[in-house]
């Protein structure tokens, strides 16, 4: 066959392509959720650009069947209703809404009968297997009493190369679906398996399609991730308007820590993690407080008389500050409390999420000690 034959009929087959994606087609999903509690409950399948649902129905002896017109795919999840009290205890899947016949076992996780949900479901299903395998070492690491740190450091390097692998899969399952809806759903995976920093994943994006770009539950991740990237460690910390708890009075978080390296820790009265830090805190606060080192406990998502009686409760005597515009979360990326981390004296974040004796560890480093 001449090259212009083959050139002519690639031509009139991505025309007809494209002809075809502008005309509402059926997309039938029938599925099994052999869940009993959810058995008269409702499952839907939602577009997840805007999270609206496309059409619902009801479980029926473990089995449904959905039907919407799809244009042209794009990344949708079947969602069913909760099974018990617990708005968390639903069932849901990723799929790639797209004209033909899908089935979709919301139990096992699996799907098939179109090219790209096929596609789709061999690579969630490998990533699934992946993850398995890294926690079952994780798992024999955290169960191992009296094992040799060599066989520990093996188990240890076992999980890396998994890690690594499987990172490398999305990757490359990534960048081989750039022109449709998967390229979508496994950015997604690698943002959830922390597989990349903000910078890699932008520079993965470049000429990445609408169907990427435009996917709003990425659009969201990509925001916190930019945020955080602001205010990671080796960051210069983020000034902020705050109010000194004791005086009243207004006053710049540069105020207090200036030339200080300073232990922040983000709070609230009614967080019981928070509460289980505070010991922790009050005790370096006793042993390295002094020119050099400051706490402070900056209390968010509070109440003013929660404040209070934690502070007088728990003997708070360091530093207590209060934010007043609710913004310190949103400058810093906190979306849980909490929320603890290091400034050295030249004003750049040392570490973020710091939690029991690794507060100490940080401080005393921080500190040459």
């Amino acid at each position: 066959m001449k090259r212009n034959r083959i050139e002519r009929i690639l031509s009139l087959a991505i025309c007809m392509t494209i002809v075809s994606w502008g005309i509402a087609q059926n997309c039938r999903i029938t599925g099994r959720v052999a869940v009993p509690e959810l058995q008269g409950k409702n499952i839907a399948v939602l577009d997840m650009n805007t999270g609206k649902a496309l059409a619902s129905t009801k479980i029926v002896d473990s089995v449904f069947t959905l039907n919407i017109e799809v244009e042209e795919p794009f990344a949708a999840m079947l969602k069913t209703d909760p099974q018990n009290s617990n708005p968390r205890s639903y069932y849901f899947l990723s799929i790639v809404a797209e004209p033909g016949d899908i089935y979709a076992d919301l139990v096992t996780d699996s799907l098939s009968g179109t090219l790209l949900n096929d596609r789709y479901n061999k690579i969630a299903k490998k990533c699934r297997y992946e993850v398995s395998v890294i926690n079952a070492y994780y798992r024999q690491m955290n169960e191992a009493t009296n094992t040799p740190a060599d066989v520990l450091g093996e188990l240890e390097e076992k999980a890396s190369r998994c890690y690594e692998g499987l990172i490398a899969y999305v990757i490359e399952s990534y960048k081989g679906n750039k022109d449709n809806p998967i390229s979508a759903l496994t950015m997604d995976m690698l943002i959830d398996y922390d597989g990349a920093d903000y910078e890699t994943i932008i520079e993965l994006l470049d000429g990445a399609s609408p169907a990427v770009t435009s996917y709003q539950p990425l659009v969201q991740k990509l925001s916190k991730m930019e945020i955080l990237s602001h205010t990671a460690a080796g960051k210069p910390f983020i000034d902020l308007d705050l109010t000194d708890y004791k005086t009243g009075k207004p006053i710049k978080l540069s105020k207090v820590i200036k030339d200080k390296v300073a232990l922040i820790d983000f709070w609230a009265s009614w967080c019981a993690p928070c509460r289980r830090e505070i010991p922790n805190i009050k005790k370096i606060h006793e042993q390295y407080g002094g020119k050099d080192f400051v706490v402070v406990s900056l209390n968010v998502w509070d109440k003013p008389d929660g404040q209070a009686k934690a502070i007088k409760d728990m003997n708070m005597t360091w530093t207590q500050l209060t934010d007043p515009t609710r913004n310190a979360t949103d400058v810093y990326g906190v979306d849980g409390i909490p929320q603890i981390l290091l400034i050295g004296k030249d004003g750049k974040i040392i570490a973020r999420d710091l939690r029991g004796e690794e507060i100490e560890k940080a401080v005393k480093k921080a500190l040459g000690r």
